[in-house]
């Protein structure tokens, strides 16, 4: 039991008693109300337990549960999943289903849509960051974020346009003299 907690419980014990200690007004005051902000993982009870986060939770457990039963390690099983997933983002946003989307169209170089997943991706990851649940907030902790220029740097290197420092290229070069 929490301090917040047990100062709250002597308190209603002594105002059931009709002896409110001195004070007790403030203590009201600098602790807040019953809903308090809830900071970690497993700060909730089954009789605390929020309704909204709940339903969140069960959504995203299906989410994830149709993602694990896809052949998503290949190109053409994420290529006929793409209908699928999309429908999965729409129940729950969730970031595997993102980046699956994202490497579908990657591999059909259909960039624009690639280029607004990876933007919607990004805005997820925003949203989880700054939920008030922890449960969301731990979503995308140890997950790559994706970014718009991500897929650029992709479409660069698909058509052979990404230029690695240190390495030499001799495309529109003039070639390079000999030693001989």
């Amino acid at each position: 039991m929490g301090i917040r907690q047990w100062l709250r419980q002597q308190i209603r014990e002594r105002a059931d008693d009709g002896e409110l200690p001195a004070g007790a007004s403030f203590l009201h005051s600098v602790m807040g109300d019953e809903s308090e902000q809830v900071h970690a993982l497993g700060e909730f009870t089954s009789l605390t337990y929020p309704q909204q986060l709940a339903e969140l939770l069960r959504r995203r457990e299906s989410v994830a549960a149709e993602l694990m039963a896809m052949d998503l390690g290949s190109r053409e099983g994420r290529r006929a999943a793409v209908p699928s997933l999309l429908r999965g983002l729409q129940r729950y946003p969730h970031p595997l289903a993102y980046d699956a989307v994202i490497l579908a169209y990657v591999d059909d170089s259909r960039w624009d849509e690639a280029r607004g997943t990876a933007f919607a991706a990004r805005e997820r990851r925003l949203e989880c960051e700054n939920s008030p649940w922890p449960e969301i907030r731990s979503e995308c902790a140890s997950l790559k974020g994706w970014a718009p220029e991500d897929v650029d740097v992709l479409r660069e290197e698909r058509e052979g346009r990404l230029v690695t420092p240190g390495v030499p290229t001799t495309t529109g070069l003039a070639p390079t003299p000999s030693l001989a």
